[in-house]
């Protein structure tokens, strides 16, 4: 069974009716359309959104931090909030998009196929990805409603969230059976999904900070559902892979070519050192291996650092539920506070210290080696 543990998940169309939930976030949205300045508090990722092109690259930057933290609704008032006429190209399409599938109390259907086991079987999570995104139902009531709905599918009754952990395998083989692989497990804040039909192997040498690795890469592709991340987002974002205690799992098509340095650091790189950390070290977090693997990408990275750290400031949280925000958030923080800028110049627009950038991620991460080290999580040392 194939279950994520560096992602927790990885590391994404319905109501007939009205809720209390999405009728408040109907009614924010109409608000603010109207130009009501009362809005759901939220810390911007960068600067005060204006009427122009900047304000909407803000805006646009705010609602997906938000989106990846569970939260559809604050990333709509953030697109809301700002004129339709600002946004052009891709920009124009998230914000058009983000806000027809959670700014109203319907969204569009999504295209899920021929097979309609699998296509229920879609649309079952993407109902539960929508209901706890909006806030439209309480999300241990959205975690029942699937195992009820996915317990009727693999003719097994799941009463409870439990259930639904326990029904994995029954669910992979059900997949199996109709020609498609699948993701199961949650990325926090979320129980994932993601389907597809093409699974490639082949081995690859990484060199990480710390030595050279030599990793089983299994390349997926043909992709039916991309995970909620990729929902919540309009796919502007999406999980480029995860790793297990045996193998990396590719994502390929969230990457425009496989010999570049964006999939070399941010996928390999960035995967190997989970690969590595799982076996050097017990129990870490998911906050912890997702800190150390972004060092990571910061140490290796070249001419994909710039791109890499506007990821990290876009996605900042201040909770441990969110691993990815949470890690995200401690390493603009450190290594800003290492090369002597503040965290919005490191996050903002300009010319930055690649190098310097480099070398104090690399610093960053040896040093955590050590406290690891010295705290017992490693094998041998209690």
């Amino acid at each position: 069974m194939v279950r994520p543990t560096s992602c927790e998940g990885m590391r994404l169309r319905f109501v007939d009716t009205m809720t209390v939930g999405a009728a408040l976030l109907f009614g924010a949205v109409l608000s603010v359309l109207a130009g009501c300045t009362a809005v759901p508090q939220r810390e911007s990722t960068s600067r005060p959104k204006t009427n122009s092109a900047e304000g909407a690259e803000t805006a646009v930057a705010d609602a997906t931090g938000a989106a990846l933290q569970g939260d559809a609704q604050a990333a709509v008032v953030a697109l809301a909030q700002v004129p339709a006429a600002a946004f052009t190209g891709d920009a124009r399409a998230f914000r058009d998009c983000m806000l027809e599938r959670f700014g109203y109390q319907t969204a569009p259907a999504l295209p899920l196929g021929d097979d309609s086991w699998i296509a229920s079987l879609a649309q079952a999570y993407v109902t539960y990805w929508r209901s706890v995104l909006t806030r439209s139902v309480p999300e241990q009531t959205a975690e029942v409603r699937l195992a009820t709905t996915v317990g009727s599918l693999i003719g097994r009754p799941l009463a409870s969230a439990a259930a639904l952990d326990d029904a994995e395998e029954d669910i992979q083989a059900a997949v199996r059976r109709r020609g498609y692989y699948a993701l199961l497990g949650r990325t926090p804040p979320l129980r994932e999904l993601m389907l597809w039909r093409v699974q490639d192997v082949q081995q690859r040498a990484v060199d990480l900070p710390g030595g050279r690795e030599i990793v089983t890469v299994n390349l997926l592709d043909d992709f039916l559902l991309r995970g909620w991340g990729y929902y919540a987002t309009c796919g502007r974002r999406s999980a480029g892979g995860w790793a297990t205690d045996t193998a990396l799992f590719a994502v390929v098509p969230a990457y425009k070519n496989r010999d570049d340095e964006v999939f070399s650091v941010r996928f390999l790189g960035h995967e190997a050192q989970h690969f590595a950390d799982k076996r050097a070290f017990r129990g870490l977090e998911s906050w912890e291996l997702e800190y150390r693997a972004k060092l990571v990408e910061l140490a290796l990275g070249t001419y994909s650092q710039p791109s890499t750290l506007m990821l990290f400031c876009e996605n900042r949280a201040a909770s441990k539920s969110s691993p990815h925000g949470y890690a995200n958030a401690r390493v603009v923080r450190e290594v800003s506070a290492r090369i002597g800028i503040d965290e919005a110049a490191l996050c903002g627009p300009g010319t930055l210290p690649e190098q310097a950038i480099r070398q104090q991620s690399r610093a960053l991460l040896e040093e955590d080696t050590t406290r690891q080290i010295r705290s017992g999580t490693a094998p041998g040392t209690r």
